[in-house]
């Protein structure tokens, strides 16, 4: 197991090494090609191509590779295969980053320069005014002096060379500020490009191949004898101007550049149409013809914007493809979600629904229980206080009854005692002669009305006591018929709870009689012995 591990660290550290030392080839490689664009561009070509053999392929953006991109381009720019140079320069533009500016900006003046030379300008001007934006944002003052520089170049080849001088100035005032020595070269070249004050002139391009001769811009070189060749051309100095064409043909040739050929025939036919010399004119002006078929051939430049919009056409589609999958993926993995949570959400109500819906209907029944017991509670309660209120009102009555049956058993007591008295009273007058019985009898008619009082005074008693106890002597008929008279009324006196001996005084019969009715009564309400008469009664 270790040594697998071993094995997979030593393999990380050898790719990793491998992977570093393809990025220094390819960045040594890409140094070599700018170092010698001015001076052989055919080899430039070569080391950018070989850079980009030690760089990986990949679709997304790499500067190191947009850089190696841009030195071939610039390169071929130089040898004058513009249709290449536009097609490396856009590939370029291609996988450049977003956030490496600097690299973003020479991409951009190249192509602009690009187009200029191959006259068209509208997009020169379009693609160079992004560039000025962006030194200007990110204040990059020898972007900036470049940007000015390349449209002055563009001024100058719509002939207007008092914009294009003002451009060249300003260019040339940030580069000797900056001191960017290369681009002070470049500009002192590219203001001896129109006619002027020919010392002032002279004096400038002088400088420009001091600077380019120390360089070793063989292509720069080439370019400054061409423009000394035209100073001498407008001041008249035609010998001085054909030396200075032959110093840029050498340049021009040994750096393989067939732009700066083609100026230097254009040139030469103009002094050569100066001197009279008109054969030699045509002849230049012929290979002129030729080679700036080669050159400027608009089926080639329109074949390579056909391919790069082919190509921009094919990125975007990529983009659309790629954005839809990534759309797709994200949808799905949205749907996952939402699956899964529903699924999660399934599974929690699956679990937990069923218990909450038990304890829902335990909690519903347990509630349903308590008002249920509550309701017969209270139902009791009611109950118990309606029998109360009866049993308090039946109590009144009884009350009341035997209050009335012991104010009649006194009263019956009171009356037998007058009508003992009366009777002894009579008793009496047997023994009274004729003159006082008289007085006598009047007395004994006395006892008698009072006896006739209490007579009425029993009748209503009786009427009283029968009609309050009417309903207990239906109700005790219903339940048992075959009772007699004197059964009925012994159960309304035992009802009220009257005693053996408050009946027997009430009726004016022995106890022992009254226990014997008791018993028959017991015997007809079919009651056994556990059973209280009593209790029975006040029940019925």
């Amino acid at each position: 197991m270790n040594t697998i591990k071993h094995i997979c660290i030593i393999l990380t550290v050898l790719c990793s090494l491998r992977l570093y030392g393809n990025d220094a080839k390819a960045d040594s490689l890409i140094q070599k090609s700018q170092t010698v664009q001015y001076t052989n561009p055919t080899q430039a070509v070569y080391f950018s191509q070989k850079a980009l053999e030690y760089i990986p392929e990949t679709s997304l953006p790499n500067s190191r590779k947009a850089k190696a991109l841009l030195m071939s381009g610039v390169a071929h720019k130089y040898l004058g295969d513009f249709d290449i140079s536009i097609k490396t320069l856009y590939d370029a533009l291609d996988c450049c980053p977003e956030n490496d500016y600097t690299l973003l900006m020479d991409i951009q003046m190249q192509i602009s320069n690009v187009y200029c030379r191959l006259k068209d300008y509208t997009k020169a001007f379009e693609i160079n005014d992004k560039a000025t934006a962006l030194s200007k944002v990110y204040a990059d003052s020898a972007r900036l002096a470049a940007s000015y520089n390349n449209r002055g170049i563009i001024h100058y080849n719509l002939n207007e060379f008092n914009t294009a001088e003002q451009f060249f100035r300003n260019a040339l005032e940030i580069n000797r500020r900056i001191g960017d020595i290369k681009a002070v070269a470049a500009n002192l070249n590219n203001m001896c490009l129109y006619e002027g004050n020919i010392d002032e002139k002279l004096a400038l391009i002088q400088e420009a191949i001091i600077i380019n001769r120390n360089m070793n811009a063989t292509w720069a070189l080439g370019e400054n004898y061409n423009n000394m060749s035209k100073q001498y051309y407008f001041a008249g100095q035609y010998k001085k101007a054909l030396e200075a064409l032959e110093k840029g043909k050498q340049a021009a040739e040994e750096s393989n550049a067939k732009e700066l050929i083609c100026d230097n025939f254009e040139y030469a036919s103009w002094v050569y149409a100066a001197m009279k010399q008109h054969d030699k004119a045509y002849e230049c002006l012929l290979q002129l013809y030729n080679l700036s078929l080669e050159l400027q051939n608009d089926k080639k430049l329109r074949t390579v914007e056909q391919e790069l919009s082919e190509k921009r056409v094919q990125n975007i589609q990529r983009e659309t493809a790629i954005k839809e999958q990534a759309y797709e993926i994200e949808l799905l993995k949205r749907n996952m979600m939402v699956l899964a949570a529903v699924l999660i959400f399934s599974i929690i109500a699956a679990i937990f629904l069923p218990r909450w819906i038990k304890r829902r209907k335990d909690l519903q029944l347990a509630e349903t229980r308590f008002k249920l017991e509550q309701s017969e509670r209270e139902l009791a309660e009611l109950q118990l206080k309606q029998q109360g209120q009866t049993l308090q009102t039946v109590q009144t009555e009884l009350d009341t009854t035997k209050q009335e049956v012991t104010s009649f058993a006194m009263f019956l007591r009171s009356r037998n005692g007058l009508l003992e008295r009366i009777r002894e009273q009579i008793k009496e007058g047997y023994k009274l002669d004729a003159t006082a019985i008289q007085p006598h009898l009047k007395k004994i008619n006395a006892f008698i009305s009072q006896y006739q009082n209490g007579n009425e005074e029993t009748s209503a008693l009786l009427l009283s006591i029968e009609q309050k106890n009417s309903d207990f002597i239906k109700r005790l008929t219903t339940r048992h018929p075959g009772l007699t008279q004197g059964e009925k009324y012994l159960a309304t006196l035992l009802r009220v709870n009257l005693s053996t001996k408050e009946i027997s005084f009430l009726t004016g019969t022995i106890p022992k009689t009254i226990n014997m009715n008791r018993y028959r009564l017991r015997k007809s309400l079919g009651l056994n012995s556990e059973e209280d008469l009593t209790e029975y009664l006040q029940g019925v």
